[in-house]
């Protein structure tokens, strides 16, 4: 699954989902084209946590979509 996403469907994907703070700047970050690597080191947590947030993402939105 690609991040592609305009604001309002970031906007209500985040609404629905009720993400907390992590997950919804990993959302972000991965829709502005950020890597595993980039948003590790930006959030501060290891790329086994960042590819394991951004598979529990995946499978959230294909819940909603």
């Amino acid at each position: 699954m690609i991040f592609d996403f305009n604001k309002d469907e970031y906007e209500y994907i985040k609404e629905k989902l009720m993400l907390n703070e992590e997950l919804s700047k990993i959302l972000e970050m991965k829709i502005k084209g950020y890597s595993i690597t980039k948003i590790s080191l930006e959030l501060n947590i290891s790329e086994r946590t960042t590819n394991r947030r951004v598979k529990e993402l995946k499978r959230k939105i294909t819940k909603i979509l």
